[in-house]
C-alpha cells in the first residue's frame, strides 16, 4: 500500500507491472493490491484506459508518511550520493540530481559493532581513544548509552569512567575497542542528555525588512519565529549548523540568515 502511495505520489501513475517488477509478485496479486489501496483511498487514482495505467487524480493526498517529499528527496540523495550501494527505496522514474561531495570519514565496522552490543546489553568496552587535545591517544573505559549523528559525524554518547562524566565520544577516533564486562543502566544519570531544550529562532536582524519575510516563509515561520526542540547535549553541533556559533559571528547577515531569540539562554546551556 505504500509503494502504490509512493508511486502515485511522485510518479504520477503506476501499473500492474509496477508491483510485479518490485515485489516479485503474480499478475492476479497485483492486481488485488491495487484494488485494495482503492478502498483506501478511491479518489486517489483513476484508471486511464488507453494507457492501461493508473493515474494520480488532481485531487489525491497522500495516505502514508512514507510518500512525504522528506523522504522523497532523501531517497534521491541517496541514490545520487551512494549509486554503488544497494537502497530499498520505492523509487521509479527518478530525476537528474546532483549533490555536493561529502567528505566522508572511514567507520571501523567492529568498532560500531561492539559499541551496540555494549548500548544493547548495558556493557562498558575498553577503547583506545585519541582526539584533538590528545592526538596520542589513550586508554579509556566508556559505558555508551546512545549514537549521535552530528549532521556531519558519527559519535557515541558514553560515560567517560575517566573524567566522570558523559561525553560525545567520536567513533572514527576509537581505534580499539573491546567487551569490559557488565555494567548499570546510566541513561538516566545523562542530565543534559535527557534534557530537551526550546530553541526559538528568528531572522536575522541585520537583513532587511523583505529579506526577513523571505526567511519566515522559507522556514514557515510563525509570528516571525519558529521553535526547535533540542537535546541539550546536542546543542553546540545544532548552532554549529545553524551558522551560530561564536566562530560563525562575523560573517555576513545574508549568510548566517537566523539568529537565536533566547541567545543568552542558549549559549549558557551549551556544553564545549
Amino acid at each position: 500500500m505504500e509503494f502504490i502511495d509512493y508511486r502515485l505520489r511522485w510518479d504520477g501513475q503506476i501499473n500492474r507491472s509496477s508491483l510485479t517488477d518490485f515485489f516479485g509478485i503474480s499478475v492476479p496479486q497485483a492486481s488485488l493490491d491495487i484494488a485494495e489501496y482503492a478502498k483506501l483511498a478511491e479518489s486517489n487514482l483513476e484508471y486511464d484506459t488507453r494507457a492501461r495505467i493508473y493515474r494520480a487524480t488532481e485531487s489525491f493526498k497522500a495516505v502514508f508518511p512514507s510518500s512525504g517529499v522528506e523522504r522523497y528527496l532523501e531517497d534521491l540523495l541517496h541514490v545520487a550520493v551512494q549509486p554503488e550501494l544497494p537502497y530499498g527505496s520505492f523509487l521509479g522514474w527518478q530525476s537528474p540530481v546532483a549533490a555536493v561531495p561529502k567528505l566522508g570519514r572511514r567507520l571501523n565496522a567492529d568498532i560500531v559493532g561492539e559499541i551496540l552490543r555494549a548500548i544493547r546489553e548495558t556493557c562498558y568496552v575498553e577503547v583506545f581513544y585519541q582526539s584533538m587535545n590528545d592526538p596520542g591517544g589513550g586508554e579509556r573505559r566508556l559505558s555508551p548509552h546512545a549514537l549521535v549523528h552530528d549532521g556531519n559525524r558519527w559519535h557515541v554518547r558514553a560515560y567517560c569512567h575517566k573524567r566522570g562524566a558523559f561525553r560525545d565520544f567520536s567513533l572514527t577516533r576509537i581505534k580499539h575497542c573491546k567487551y569490559g564486562g557488565q555494567d548499570r543502566d546510566r541513561v538516566d544519570e545523562d542530565y543534559v542528555w535527557n534534557t530537551i531544550v526550546d530553541v526559538v529562532l528568528i531572522p536575522h536582524p541585520g537583513l532587511t525588512p523583505a529579506q526577513r519575510k523571505m526567511i519566515e516563509a522559507d522556514f514557515l515561520m510563525e509570528n516571525g519565529e519558529m521553535h526547535v526542540e533540542c537535546r541539550r547535549a546536542l546543542l553546540m553541533y545544532l548552532m554549529f549548523q545553524l551558522n551560530l556559533n561564536d566562530d560563525q559571528a562575523g560573517q555576513k547577515p545574508q549568510v548566517i540568515q537566523l539568529a537565536l531569540k533566547n541567545g543568552d539562554e542558549i549559549k549558557a546551556l551549551i556544553q564545549y
